[in-house]
């Protein structure tokens, strides 16, 4: 399925998604040449982990700032739902993910059973879902110890060293036990961790930079940008690249919906 196939099949108007082919194969595939971004069209970039660096990049080139509050934040727009259609190749394809890698197939699962309304007749739904809180509990003080000892108990961030205030967060959602490996997790300052749980914070999974949404308007979290994140103890407990990505791919989602008003 072509990109411009899968903007039709979920619901986009044909003029939204005309205006964003449009914007990838023209505009967008201009600066990025230009800026030495990419040595190819935009569209011939399957490789999701590229796309997100190299959209990265160009959301910071002057051309892009300008066109786009220009254009009322399309071509972030187009970006993003190029981001989303590159994630569905992924997620429909027979590749199996690494061992760190995050769950991608399990997402959508997780979410629709989020919005799904409760009944209280499914007794076994909600056997399912008290043991599944049971077993995230338990496991969550042996992840958060790991954290503490990884990190040198300061947080990833801002080197915080007041235990009380920090918490193991999850680089990609809670799915299980298997999620608390330690390489999907950060030693976080909790109002940090809220902000990463909303999508308003996340690392440059190609930098290990600090990003902090412009929805952060605070000077004391914008002063965080551009900032390092803290290296743990062993090489093997650095964050998986992949999980990183994921929130980056998430965070910016979140940005581009606010800036486009959907």
């Amino acid at each position: 399925m072509g990109f411009l196939e899968w903007m039709s099949s979920v619901g986009l108007s044909e003029k939204s998604a005309n205006s964003y082919f449009g914007a990838i194969k023209g505009r967008l595939t201009k600066w990025a040449l230009a800026h030495g971004l990419t040595e190819k069209p935009i569209l011939e970039i399957s490789d999701l982990y590229k796309f997100v660096i190299l959209a990265m990049r160009l959301r910071e080139t002057p051309e892009f700032k300008l066109w786009n509050m220009a254009g009322n934040g399309m071509y972030s727009a187009a970006l993003s739902n190029y981001q989303k259609y590159l994630l569905v190749l992924i997620t429909q394809s027979d590749v199996k993910p690494s061992e760190h890698e995050p769950h991608r197939w399990q997402l959508s699962e997780i979410e629709s059973e989020r919005t799904e309304p409760f009944d209280p007749k499914r007794q076994a739904d909600a056997r399912t879902r008290v043991l599944r809180e049971v077993v995230r509990r338990q496991g969550q003080a042996k992840f958060r110890k790991a954290l503490i000892t990884a990190y040198g108990g300061r947080c990833a961030i801002t080197g915080c060293p007041v235990t009380p205030l920090l918490e193991a967060a999850h680089i990609t959602p809670y799915l299980g036990p298997d999620t608390n490996s330690i390489t999907n997790g950060l030693l976080l300052r909790a109002d940090l961790h809220t902000l990463w749980d909303l999508g308003l914070l996340a690392v440059a999974p190609d930098t290990d930079t600090v990003w902090v949404s412009p929805q952060v308007n605070d000077p004391t979290y914008q002063v965080l940008e551009g900032a390092h994140l803290a290296e743990p103890s062993s090489p093997d407990q650095r964050p998986s690249i992949a999980a990183l990505l994921q929130q980056w791919c998430h965070a910016q989602a979140k940005l581009d919906e606010a800036v486009s008003g959907t």
